[in-house]
């Protein structure tokens, strides 16, 4: 295994909120004072203030994932491209498609440090057709194939090093980054997560450099050591499938946990004191 345990630090995530989802996803801090996330199947967007009141609204597609965009709309990441949503309405407008393979449908994304939007596709069949797509204002680059199922991004805070899961091969890698190009090389394995214990799904990076990756079926988030992959914090989520994870609150010290329900447990919205802060949220740039 790479990676490994030194007596990880525990912390303890609470419920926020009551509204509950069947895959809950893309947790995404608003600086105006809101924290959105999607329920994927339910076609819904959620949202929640740090003192637990919010509201829930239905959308008009399917979306995976949710970012800011350079005006009051978000970006969505739909089945086969980009649009933009409408917070209020839950409308979306088509910006552009992806080039998807046959079978495969969009996942979870992520904004660079240059405001690029990065975008991964999955497929449920074991087929390694995903693809990780970049994608600057209207122009498209696939940056990686041969992906079983792309999730989890974000970057080192330096911009240097893009964090990238793929679920179906149960793996974070780390990228060397070129934020002036977007180019990625030099993949390495930060850390492989083993079947038995749980899936990777979600991640995020805080402004220590720590990754923060939810663990599908373990009923956890890990903090990661940047470089040699060790696991330093455990945050144990009352939900046995966590989906992502996001830091908010007006200073960004909150982590925010989104789960799925499974046997009519999970679902709902989780939040834990960690003891660090995260990476301010970047928006789309769309003139690029």
């Amino acid at each position: 295994m790479i990676g490994s345990e030194r007596g990880p630090a525990l912390c303890q995530a609470e419920c926020v909120g009551t509204a509950g989802s069947e895959l809950g996803e893309s947790p995404l801090w608003d600086p105006a004072g809101v924290l959105y996330w999607v329920d994927i199947p339910g076609r819904r967007l959620h949202n929640v203030t740090p003192s637990g009141s919010g509201i829930t609204v239905g959308l008009d597609t399917r979306v995976s994932a949710v970012e800011l965009g350079p005006g009051d709309d978000l970006l969505a990441v739909t089945e086969r491209g980009l649009a933009w949503l409408d917070p209020r309405s839950g409308r979306t407008s088509p910006i552009l498609e992806l080039p998807l393979e046959a079978g495969a449908r969009m996942n979870d994304a992520a904004i660079d440090p240059r405001g690029r939007c990065w975008a991964g596709s999955a497929t449920h069949d074991g087929r390694r057709i995903g693809a990780l797509f970049c994608v600057a204002g209207r122009s498209v680059a696939v940056a990686v194939r041969g992906l079983g199922m792309s999730n989890g991004l974000d970057w080192s805070s330096d911009g240097q090093v893009l964090y990238h899961v793929d679920t179906a091969a149960g793996e974070i890698a780390a990228w060397r980054y070129r934020p002036a190009t977007g180019e990625v090389s030099g993949r390495r394995v930060l850390r492989r997560v083993s079947p038995r214990v749980g899936l990777p799904d979600g991640l995020t990076v805080d402004e220590a450099g720590g990754v923060w990756v939810a663990i599908w079926g373990a009923g956890q988030v890990w903090r990661l050591d940047p470089v040699s992959g060790d696991r330093l914090t455990t945050v144990d989520v009352p939900a046995a499938c966590p989906t992502s994870c996001a830091f908010g609150g007006p200073d960004l010290d909150e982590l925010y946990v989104t789960s799925a329900r499974q046997d009519g447990e999970g679902g709902l919205l989780y939040r834990a004191e960690v003891g660090v802060r995260g990476l301010p949220p970047r928006r789309f740039v769309e003139g690029f």
